[in-house]
């Protein structure tokens, strides 16, 4: 059986030479290279369901490679109207991102990390057939679920984008605000063992109703009912200069959240080490 892969762009053809010459590097299977005519011919006698597998992963690679980001790029301007080319760079990143599963904050998102099987299975199914293959025609026709889940992982990652960008004008606000205040404290401990206590030096807890907390000026459209009651609200009211927090999940979201806020006044221990703290161990 032989197989052979036209090409129109000669920058796909050498993509997938190269590919395919280090793929087959060692066996048996004879290839023929016509650079003239952009034509790579694979002679698969007898046939070999591996090397097939070979040629159709070394296709789907040039595609993810070379076309994935200019696709997802075409989606932001044509279906969404973005125009500015920071924005699409960093929503393509994040889609990338989502997409290769690096984001485990974002749900259901195994289809999108099975893209590419999705297309080396199209490519597959064209390559087991024998014959000629057109890389460009294959593009445009063969593609389309692949497309398809470009263009829901897209709009997955414009919507991450556009809670980032709510949740930083969020902090951005808060900062703001713990800059208008005046320190009310030198000192707050921050206890985390899955839930949140702020404690004195002394280890009593901190207590305030959400009425006895009174700002006189809110930065932008800020008001106090999108400030965690409990924890961030207290933080803020006070002021303090310095906030020991001892936990040992730093990734957990409010605990994120007052790092991105607080900032340098904050410093870190072990949550085992609160004991130490608060039985008259340790200089206050």
């Amino acid at each position: 059986m032989l197989i052979s892969l036209t090409f129109k762009n000669k920058a796909d053809f050498e993509f997938v030479h190269t590919a395919l010459i280090t793929r087959l590097r060692g066996s048996n299977k004879n290839t023929l290279v016509d650079d003239a005519e952009l034509v790579l011919s694979v002679s698969i006698e007898p046939y070999d369901s591996r090397t097939c597998f070979e040629i159709a992963d070394c296709l789907a690679l040039c595609i993810k490679t070379t076309y994935e980001k200019t696709w997802m790029q075409n989606i932001l301007t044509s279906t969404y109207y973005f125009k500015d080319m920071g924005e699409i760079d960093e929503i393509c990143a994040l889609a990338r991102s989502i997409g290769d599963g690096d984001r485990i904050d974002v749900p259901r998102t195994e289809a999108y990390r099975e893209r590419f099987t999705v297309l080396r299975d199209a490519a597959f199914c064209c390559v087991e057939q024998g014959g000629t293959i057109s890389f460009d025609s294959f593009l445009v026709f063969r593609t389309r679920p692949y497309q398809k889940l470009l263009s829901a992982l897209v709009a997955e990652a414009i919507d991450e984008y556009k809670l980032e960008q709510e949740y930083q004008n969020f902090i951005e606000d808060l900062r703001q605000l713990l800059q208008l205040r005046s320190s009310m404290r030198e000192k707050i401990n921050l206890l985390y063992d899955g839930s949140y206590h702020l404690v004195d030096d002394s280890g009593d807890k901190l207590k305030l109703k959400r009425s006895e907390m009174y700002f006189e000026e809110l930065p932008n459209e800020l008001t106090t009912d999108e400030i965690d009651p409990d924890i961030l609200l207290p933080l803020l009211y006070f002021a303090p200069d310095k906030i020991n927090v001892f936990t040992d999940h730093m990734e957990e979201g409010l605990t994120q959240t007052i790092c991105n806020v607080f900032q340098e006044r904050l410093c870190f221990f072990p949550f085992h080490m609160s004991k130490i703290f608060f039985s008259g161990n340790h200089e206050k």
